[in-house]
């Protein structure tokens, strides 16, 4: 008999085990999407290729590249052919000679949070040539850093990789009134007064391996704020609504008699039956008649009460020894004051069932909230991720990063309250 009940231990732990990690999987993979800088959970991008000079008159994400000058400077620039079948890259001369300055820029248009490195392939036909790369916004503001500050020896006649450090930029300089620090162009620029020749291939910003600045572009990104206020305030009502009116329900039902009792268990039971989905219209319907749509009532009163929720205090408060409440009820105790001071702390474990049931309930739910609510000013966070996927395209990593912020709140409560839900769940399943 011990080697059996050894057994059938084992067993439940490794059944148990394998049920934990098979639920913990899929949210170790939403959260390692969430702090990817791009891509998606098997897609991975290391870097974006501004320019090979490869195609066209354009840059490699469909930018214009040209030329800007000052004064008696001049700057123009052709296509060479590369060493491969089909690749080229482009010639830059510049002439300072007479003061001024000369700027080669092509389009970026992108935010340089998520990168940490710009890199290109460059030579000087002369060697020693001097040069400044920069990033500039739409409103004309810019960083910028001497290229000879990460060139060992100067510029020299063979192709040689150059790395930038995005840190090294000062970012903050560019959009200051936004948190995104996008940069619109990058840009070489001459000002050393002299004849430059240099060429230049495969200009390319590399990104991040991971960044938590998803988080926060999520939060911040139109009404998602609004969408998380109103899952909370929702969410707190219908908790609050089904621990005291569940516990309320139950308790007549476990300790009173009443006319029709057993119809109306019976009633209660059997709506545990009924499909959400086929309730919907019926309460739209009444909702509407009743004016509240796109209002918190339509999202709360409906949700205040759970057959399940009723049949779980039910069962709860019978098992409970009535000698207690008798007791209260000899001292001058009101049924009220056994219902809150006796009943109500007896049945912690039960009420945090019902709580973690009715948060996960109301804060997952995605039907009622869409049909009911026409406005994002009223929205939840499921429908705000709905429509948010919808806006943005399959932007996955801005997409599980929402998701992420909304099982957060979840998984807390849980292992929060996770002994008293088990207690909950087990009570009286054994004797003695």
């Amino acid at each position: 008999m011990v080697q059996r009940n050894s057994s059938i231990l084992i067993a439940s732990i490794i059944i148990l085990t394998v049920m934990l990690i098979l639920t913990m999987i899929p949210l170790g993979l939403m959260f390692y999407t969430s702090v990817k800088t791009g891509g998606t959970l098997f897609e991975k991008v290391e870097d974006v290729l501004v320019a090979d000079f490869n195609i066209g008159a354009a840059n490699s994400i469909g930018g214009p590249i040209a030329t800007r000058q000052t004064q008696l400077a001049m700057i123009s620039f052709t296509y060479q052919p590369g060493p491969t079948e089909g690749g080229r890259f482009v010639e830059i001369t510049s002439d300072t000679a007479k003061g001024g300055e000369t700027i080669f820029w092509t389009r970026v248009g992108q935010d340089m949070r998520k990168f940490k490195a710009l890199e290109f392939f460059c030579r000087g036909i002369s060697g020693g040539e001097k040069f400044i790369v920069g990033l500039e916004d739409v409103k004309g503001r810019f960083v910028e850093l001497p290229v000879e500050n990460y060139i060992q020896g100067g510029l020299k006649q063979s192709w040689q990789k150059i790395t930038i450090p995005l840190a090294d930029f000062n970012l903050k300089k560019i959009n200051p009134e936004l948190r995104e620090k996008l940069a619109e162009n990058f840009y070489i620029k001459f000002k050393t007064p002299s004849v430059s020749i240099i060429q230049v291939d495969n200009i390319k910003f590399d990104f991040k391996p991971f960044t938590f600045d998803n988080y926060v572009d999520v939060l911040i990104s139109g009404p998602f704020g609004r969408y998380f206020f109103n899952s909370i305030f929702i969410t707190f009502w219908v908790v609050f609504g089904n621990i005291i009116f569940s516990s309320m329900v139950g308790y007549a039902f476990a300790r009173k008699e009443f006319p029709f009792k057993k119809t109306l268990f019976l009633l209660i039971i059997g709506s545990l039956m009924v499909p959400t989905q086929v309730i919907m219209v019926p309460v739209f319907i009444l909702i509407k008649n009743l004016g509240w749509l796109n209002t918190y009532w339509a999202l709360t009163l409906p949700a205040l009460l759970c057959p399940f929720n009723i049949f779980l205090m039910r069962q709860y408060i019978s098992k409970l020894p009535a000698s207690l409440e008798d007791a209260a009820r000899i001292d001058g105790a009101s049924d009220l004051q056994i219902f809150f001071k006796v009943v109500m702390p007896l049945a912690r474990p039960a009420l945090a069932v019902i709580g973690i049931n009715a948060f996960m309930g109301s804060w997952n739910t995605f039907l009622y909230p869409f049909i009911l609510t026409n406005t994002p000013q009223m929205r939840t966070l499921p429908v705000g991720l709905a429509l948010y996927k919808s806006l943005q395209g399959v932007d996955w990593v801005h997409l599980m990063a929402g998701s992420s912020i909304t099982a957060l709140p979840v998984i807390i409560v849980f292992l929060i309250f996770q002994k008293n839900i088990i207690a909950g769940l087990t009570a009286g399943s054994t004797k003695g």
